[in-house]
C-alpha cells in the first residue's frame, strides 16, 4: 500500500475503533417499542433526619414519600405490564430521586435504591437513565456523588469497562441511535453528542435523551432548557432527531424547524404526583405564542435575565407544531418505531390502551 493511501486508511480504522468504545451496540428489530418513564422523584423518610428548609419544601417531601405507598407503584406496575418484549431496555428521563437528602452519603444511597426499585419492575430489562437536576439537589458533594454512586450503575447496564463521562453515553439499537445527555456543563455533553453522531452517520432515527427540555415549555423556570441548546439544535435538526425529555411534569409535543431541518420534542410527565385513572387529557397550549402569554411575569424581570435570553432565542414562527397537554394525570409513554415512522403513545391508567397517540416522525 502506498503511503498516501495508508495513512487515510489507518485514520479510518482508528475512527471505527473509537466508535466501538463510544457507542454500545445492541442487535435490534426493524419494528419495536420502548417504554419511557418520566421523573420518578423516589424518596423515603430515612433520607431526611430534619425538617425541610421551608413548609412548602416539607409539603413536597411528604407528598413524594407518600406517593410511593400508592400511585407511583401503580404506574410502574402498569408500565411493566404494558412494556413491550421487542426492546430489551427501558428509558428513564432523570430525577429518579427527589434528592435534598440529609447527607451526601444518603443522597448516593437514595440513587442506588431508586435505580434498583425501578429496575425490579421490568423483568430483567436494561434500565438506561440520565442525570436530572434533583440528582444534585442536596448537600455539598451531591454533584460528585452522581459520578460515584449513579454512573457505575449505568456502566453495569451498558456492560462497559471504560468509565463514562457522567451520564453521557450512546446506544445503537439496530438501525437507531439513542444518545443520553448529561445536563451538567462539566461533562462535555455537546462534544460527546457531536462525536457519536459522526460515528453513527448512517443511523435511521436519532433519539436525544435529556432531562431538561430542548425547547421552552415549562410554566416554572420557562427558560431552563438544555445548557448546550444553541449548539445542539442545528446539529440534531440536521438528522431530524427526536428529543425525549421530562422535568416539567406534563405531556408535550413540539416541532421546531430551521434551515438545518426539523427537531421534534416529546415531553413525558412524571411517574407519580397525581394519577387519575380514566381522566381524559386536555390541551393547555396549542402554540408557542399562546404558551408565552401564560408565563408568570416574574420570569421577565432582570433577576431572571438568563431565562429571558434563552426565551428570546426562540421565535413563534420557529415552531410548526406546539402542543402541551394537561399536567395531570401522570403516567408513562411508549415509543413505537415502525420502519421510517415513529409514534409516541401516552398511557395514563391501567386500561392497557394509550390515552393519546401522536406521530413524532413520518419519513
Amino acid at each position: 500500500m502506498k503511503f498516501k493511501t495508508f495513512f487515510p486508511a489507518l485514520a479510518a480504522m482508528l475512527i471505527a475503533g473509537s466508535a466501538v468504545s463510544d457507542t454500545v451496540k445492541i442487535a435490534g428489530a426493524d419494528r419495536y417499542q420502548v417504554t419511557v418513564l418520566g421523573d420518578v422523584h423516589y424518596d423515603a423518610k430515612e433520607y431526611h433526619t430534619t425538617k425541610a428548609r421551608t413548609p412548602k419544601h416539607e409539603e413536597k417531601r411528604a407528598r413524594n414519600i407518600n406517593q410511593w405507598q400508592g400511585n407511583s407503584q401503580a404506574i410502574l406496575s402498569a408500565a411493566a405490564k404494558e412494556s413491550s418484549n421487542t426492546a430489551p431496555f427501558v428509558i428513564q428521563l432523570g430525577d429518579i430521586i427527589h434528592g435534598d437528602c440529609q447527607t451526601v452519603e444518603l443522597q448516593g444511597i437514595a440513587m442506588k435504591t431508586a435505580f434498583a426499585v425501578v429496575k425490579k419492575y421490568f423483568n430483567g430489562k436494561k434500565l438506561f437513565s440520565v442525570c436530572g437536576n434533583h440528582e444534585y439537589w442536596g448537600p455539598q458533594g451531591s454533584n460528585e456523588i452522581i459520578d460515584e454512586a449513579f454512573v457505575p450503575l449505568l456502566q453495569k447496564e451498558l456492560g462497559k469497562k471504560e468509565k463514562l463521562s457522567g451520564t453521557n453515553y450512546a446506544v445503537r439499537y439496530g438501525k437507531d441511535l439513542y444518545i443520553f445527555y448529561d445536563l451538567r456543563r462539566t461533562t462535555g455533553g455537546a462534544e460527546f453528542v457531536r462525536k457519536v453522531i459522526a460515528q453513527n452517520s448512517d443511523a435511521r432515527h436519532v433519539f436525544f435523551i435529556t432531562h431538561l427540555p430542548m425547547f421552552p415549555c415549562s410554566k416554572g423556570n420557562p427558560g431552563w432548557v438544555v445548557p448546550d441548546f444553541k449548539e445542539l439544535i442545528p446539529l440534531l435538526a440536521k438528522h431530524n432527531a427526536i428529543v425525549l425529555c421530562g422535568h416539567s411534569h406534563f405531556w408535550g409535543h413540539h416541532v421546531y424547524q430551521n434551515a438545518n431541518g426539523k427537531l421534534t420534542q416529546f415531553m413525558i410527565t412524571s411517574v407519580g404526583y397525581l394519577w387519575s385513572p380514566g381522566t381524559p387529557l386536555e390541551k393547555y397550549f396549542t402554540s408557542f405564542a399562546d404558551w408565552k402569554k401564560n408565563i408568570n411575569s416574574k420570569y421577565f424581570t432582570k433577576a431572571n435575565q438568563w431565562s429571558i435570553d434563552n426565551l428570546n432565542f426562540f421565535k413563534n414562527e420557529d415552531f410548526i407544531h406546539y402542543e402541551s397537554l394537561k399536567r395531570i394525570p401522570s403516567g408513562f409513554a411508549k415509543i413505537e418505531v415502525d420502519g421510517d415512522r415513529v409514534l409516541g403513545h401516552i398511557y395514563t391508567d391501567k386500561s392497557g390502551k394509550p390515552a393519546y397517540t401522536t406521530v413524532l416522525k413520518d419519513k
